[in-house]
């Protein structure tokens, strides 16, 4: 290619990676946070940690505590030759409090009850954020985190359910997470993340298509291996960014080093779909890196093309059904979000049946005479040369010992000079 071509194809390629990293960070935000079965499962995830069950725990203690005059409570229900204990009396109730709090999250009917409040609750935050409805408007009020219901079940579990009802501010248990001033912020976010990862993800792919297309001849193949290599290198970035991301965010949001490690497993949960759509990044990349090795021309890549050649040329169904076989196993494994719809199935599918085509088209070329057991024959050649004696059979005839002096010479245990000067005193003798 002359040097602006190329310069053209280094451009698009870097434009294409730089518009790929806004499409997965866009995708991960939308399904993340737009996505009620998503939000739902996350949610869930989050209170059945350990360290948050503590953390949230220790909130509601203290709510509980700093709301109602706990000891007064006692002090009023006691006789008055045991009201000097009351104050004794509150502090052991908190312990009693301190432990019971974490049982109670991890109890299945309020983790059903917090998994049903999140998906209604998701629900009508979509509605707002897409301009409300007859029930829900975008007027005045706010975006609230209600735990009052758990701060009450945890007076019950300790005893004082009848002595606190009523007692508790109507702010108890509720953290305001958005203003109704925040709500047009929101919304325009919110749209503009639903339209920028659809169409950052169709321009990052077609400026691939168009580098690939730009390269001519054998550029062509190395452009596919780069384009391997930018899948992989924004998945291992995405990967670094959620690491290191993780741990600065949370020192610098996270001041209570007793908070922290339930903070680090928020951020752990909130972003494992980010985690899954990297390592799919990472893995796409090495198979395309793969694809374009297995259509190169170094000598271990040309062995492998030989050895498939006469089942590419003479069981072309087999090949396919097989490929498909393999392929069914892996959708039924679901190791990334792409192969768990329906779209991303098919374009996929339709990506591994024309790699499949275009190596037996090339095999077909290069290997026309290639025959079924020569790939074994071969193999067994080569360790017999590499052992220092002759292979069985090696030796009937000037076809056989071409064969396995071409098959040394493409996995690299002889060197061009050495076949040619072999093979002439081959045809000599």
């Amino acid at each position: 290619m002359t040097r602006g071509r190329r310069i053209a194809v280094a451009g698009v390629l870097t434009l294409a990676t730089i518009v790929l990293l806004v499409a997965v960070l866009s995708t991960w935000v939308k399904r993340q946070v737009l996505d009620t079965n998503n939000w739902t499962n996350t949610s869930s995830q989050i209170l059945e940690s350990k360290n948050v069950q503590t953390a949230l725990g220790a909130y509601l203690v203290n709510q509980l505590f700093t709301n109602v005059d706990v000891a007064g409570q006692l002090q009023q229900t006691l006789p008055p030759q045991f009201q000097a204990l009351a104050g004794p009396a509150a502090g052991g109730l908190r312990q009693v409090a301190d432990r019971a709090a974490p049982r109670l999250l991890a109890r299945p009917r309020v983790q059903d009850a917090w998994r049903l409040a999140n998906e209604n609750a998701h629900g009508q935050f979509l509605r707002i954020l897409n301009g409300g409805g007859p029930v829900v408007s975008t007027g005045n009020g706010q975006v609230v985190l209600d735990l009052s219901a758990l701060v009450t079940a945890l007076a019950g579990d300790v005893g004082l359910g009848q002595k606190v009802s009523g007692a508790l501010p109507p702010d108890t248990g509720r953290l305001t997470i958005m203003r109704a001033n925040q709500l047009k912020t929101a919304q325009d976010v919110a749209k503009g993340i639903r339209h920028l990862s659809i169409i950052a993800a169709i321009v990052a792919f077609a400026l691939y298509a168009l580098a690939i297309f730009l390269a001519r001849g054998p550029r062509r193949r190395l452009t596919l291996r780069t384009t391997g290599w930018c899948f992989f290198g924004v998945g291992l970035f995405c990967l670094l960014v959620r690491r290191m991301g993780g741990d600065w965010i949370v020192d610098g949001l996270v001041r209570a080093d007793s908070v922290k490690p339930a903070a680090h497993d928020v951020w752990n949960i909130g972003t494992g779909l980010l985690k899954a759509i990297s390592v799919a990044f990472v893995i796409y990349g090495l198979l395309l890196v793969a694809a374009a090795w297995l259509a190169g021309p170094t000598r271990s890549a040309q062995a492998v093309r030989r050895a498939l050649a006469p089942s590419m040329r003479d069981h072309p169904g087999r090949v396919y059904a097989g490929v498909g076989f393999v392929y069914l196993l892996v959708l039924l494994w679901g190791p990334t979000p792409a192969l768990r719809h329906i779209v991303p199935i098919l374009i996929i599918a339709a990506l591994i049946v024309l790699g499949v085509e275009l190596l037996r088209r090339q095999t077909a070329i290069e290997h026309p005479d290639a025959q079924s057991g020569d790939a074994t024959a071969n193999l067994r050649a080569w360790w017999a040369a590499r052992r220092g004696h002759p292979a069985a059979g090696a030796g009937n005839g000037h076809v056989k010992e071409l064969e396995r002096l071409a098959y040394l010479r493409d996995t690299g245990a002889l060197t061009d000079d050495e076949y040619t000067k072999e093979k002439g005193l081959l045809l000599q003798s």
